[in-house]
């Protein structure tokens, strides 16, 4: 009896880069006549981009931490605001002897006291844009200090209860980059506070995740370059490649040389494309997809449709059956870059 064998595809998986190799065993369909052959359906060759990708940990949480120090010439400590407060520009950051010491946003601290007759300055125009943006008027917004300048100071000190000076100093202002995100309080409420006191732990209000890269993989990380990010519930989303640091840092007992636990890592920030897809989350631990490889505009067939020859090399089994040898490139997202040995639209057999 002529027996007819068949080769039938099997895949091998290498997760790093989600390589798949196939190889079916052999068998004999005249055999067993009760044994039916195995089902197949057609798929056409298709044009598609493939991304291979390197998962790596990452950490879900705020940027730029910092800590909240206390300025002016001091007093007992009266307040702080909850952890998980965000402290916005016009609010109070903290209470000293009852009374508020409020944030405004800009890049110079408040290293003067600034009222009636101090010289011009850029820092006289960093207050005066944030009057206006609090809604107070504090006439042309310039570096001159004017009588309008004092009156939108004084509206604004009566409108949070303090006493109408006119003038903004250190005992009843501090200035940061940005609003705030209080974090764990350093100092108990009562304490009586000295210039420089840190009060609390704080960061940005933006969402970032951050990755402590291998300096092995620093390819991976291109800043302006999307990742997918995989949160704790299974669901994804997508980010990007804000900054990447140029120096790895250590970790480990920097002193010893020969502590095992020693590594260095470059760090890594990215930005959230959609931050409302972790509004509900203060910090996890989250995986990243980083892209490896990418090609366009490849043609491309399935991976279960990859057969390994007996003698070496791979094979596409045809629309009715005859083996087609190929040369496969890139290993992606269930499929194989196809580099030679086929066209776009040939169709060819896949396990159904």
């Amino acid at each position: 009896m002529k027996r007819r064998l068949t080769v039938l595809a099997t895949v091998v998986v290498v997760a790093a880069s989600g390589f798949f190799v196939a190889a079916y065993a052999m068998r004999d369909e005249t055999e067993d006549p009760a044994t039916e052959p195995a089902s197949t359906d057609t798929v056409a060759v298709e044009r598609r981009t493939l991304k291979e990708t390197e998962t790596v940990s990452g950490e879900l949480g705020y940027d730029d931490p910092l800590t909240l120090s206390a300025g002016g010439s001091g007093g007992v400590l009266t307040w702080l605001p909850a952890e998980g407060t965000v402290v916005r520009r016009g609010r109070a950051a903290y209470r000293v002897d009852d009374q508020p010491v409020v944030l405004l946003l800009g890049k110079l601290p408040l290293y003067r006291a600034l009222g009636d007759g101090v010289d011009d300055g850029a820092d006289v125009k960093q207050l005066e844009r944030n009057l206006a943006a609090l809604g107070y008027d504090p006439g042309t917004v310039d570096e001159s200090f004017t009588g309008y300048t004092e009156s939108a100071v004084e509206d604004l000190q009566e409108d949070l209860g303090m006493e109408e000076t006119g003038q903004v100093t250190a005992d009843s202002f501090t200035v940061l980059p940005a609003a705030l995100r209080v974090g764990a309080p350093t100092v108990s409420i009562g304490t009586r506070l000295q210039p420089g006191t840190a009060l609390y732990d704080a960061t940005g209000t933006e969402r970032v995740i951050s990755v402590d890269l291998d300096p092995a993989e620093e390819e991976l990380a291109v800043k302006g370059a999307k990742a997918e990010v995989t949160l704790p519930n299974g669901r994804t989303t997508r980010a990007t490649i804000a900054s990447v640091g140029t120096v790895a840092t250590s970790t480990g007992d920097g002193d010893n040389p020969d502590d095992p636990s020693a590594s260095s890592t470059i760090p890594v920030t990215l930005t959230l494309d959609k931050p409302k897809d972790v509004a509900r989350l203060s910090a996890a631990p989250v995986t990243v997809d980083l892209t490896r490889t990418t090609r366009r505009n490849v043609l491309v067939v399935p991976l279960t449709s990859l057969v390994a020859l007996a003698e070496g090399g791979f094979a596409v089994r045809r629309e009715g059956g005859s083996l087609a040898a190929v040369e496969p490139g890139l290993y992606a997202d269930g499929y194989v870059e196809i580099v030679s040995g086929l066209a776009e639209g040939d169709l060819v057999e896949v396990p159904s």
